[in-house]
């Protein structure tokens, strides 16, 4: 089986190669921007897949690369995934998300795999694109609201690709997830900045303060690994349905996240909050179902946020303590 990932050398692209490698008999290719980039979080990886330039919202690239591949599946990941970045550049942001999943789902409805069959797709929403609704836990059937521009062209690329599935005959799936954390995530995101900043102050590279922001909101967090999981799990789903929440269906206060991080670190933090970091346009409580995912599939979480929070301090701790190494300066 031919497998296509786009933005393979991202977070959630990363593990998802990781996944499909492991699992065996899946011929595995990827986009990214530069095949001369470091590219290192697919680097442990690079024996086992085929790289390929490509910018997804180039319509006319992604024709060429779907003919010349014809995979049985694709998992479009590749995207402006930081809502912050979208007030800062939402013209970029729509660039990406929306041109660039129109350009594949236009790619997917053009080209058949070598069985001539349909390509199966999955595409990549949100749950930011259901804003702030007033009945939780969210469901897929609650009305889009996006409240921010990310969200927005996570909803547009959204109810196109519905209807690539219901007027063109698209083998096409859309999830929305939720908050995914683990190793390799950006520290932009809340997990991995915590996580790095306890990390820091382990190795005496930061004072014992962790700077956040608004720390009294909830937010539903799943694990990466059960994520990428759950993507691969609705190729093969016993449902018509093609929207599908992944989520826990369990809102985590942030406030609990540098509990358990203090926990596992034994270190004791002095928390400052700081104005820059707090976001006007938050949501108080963010929890979704994922019924309508576990009756297609039999998913459901199997990772503790426990053991996130632990995987993604290690993998900073990791990852500083070579940098440490490497930045000292070596005698003959």
């Amino acid at each position: 089986m031919r497998v296509l990932i786009t933005g393979i050398d991202g977070f959630v692209g990363s593990h998802l190669a990781e996944a499909l490698i492991a699992v065996g008999g899946v011929d595995v290719h990827g986009t990214v921007m530069r095949l001369d980039a470091p590219l290192r979080n697919i680097a442990h990886l690079r024996q086992s897949l085929t790289l390929h330039q490509a910018d997804v919202s180039d319509a006319g690239r992604m024709d060429e690369l779907f003919d010349e591949l014809r995979p049985d599946r694709v998992l479009h990941i590749a995207g402006q995934a930081f809502v912050p970045a979208s007030l800062d550049d939402p013209m970029g942001t729509f660039q990406a998300n929306l041109l660039g999943g129109l350009a594949v789902l236009e790619a997917a409805r053009k080209v058949r795999t070598h069985a001539g069959g349909y390509i199966s797709l999955l595409v990549v929403s949100s749950g930011e694109v259901y804003g702030n609704a007033p009945h939780l836990p969210l469901t897929e059937e609650t009305p889009i609201a996006p409240n921010n521009p990310y969200a927005a062209s996570k909803a547009s690329i959204d109810l196109i690709a519905q209807q690539y599935a219901r007027f063109f005959g698209v083998d096409v799936v859309i999830v929305r997830p939720f908050n995914h954390a683990g190793p390799r995530q950006n520290p932009s995101f809340v997990v991995s900045d915590f996580a790095r900043q306890f990390a820091r102050i382990r190795l005496g590279m930061q004072e014992p303060v962790i700077h956040v922001g608004n720390i009294d909101v909830q937010r539903d967090f799943t694990d990466v690994r059960d994520v990428v999981r759950a993507y691969w799990s609705l190729f093969n789903r016993r449902s018509d349905e093609f929207v599908f929440n992944v989520a826990s269906n369990r809102a985590v206060p942030i406030r609990s996240i540098l509990t358990t991080l203090e926990e596992h670190t034994g270190l004791h933090v002095q928390i400052r909050q700081e104005r820059e970091r707090i976001r006007p346009y938050d949501i108080p409580v963010i929890v979704a179902s994922y019924d309508r995912l576990h009756r297609a599939t039999g998913w459901e979480p199997a990772i503790p946020l426990e053991q996130t929070l632990r995987d993604v301090y290690d993998y900073w701790l990791a990852g500083l303590r070579a940098t440490e190494r490497d930045a000292v300066p070596r005698t003959a």
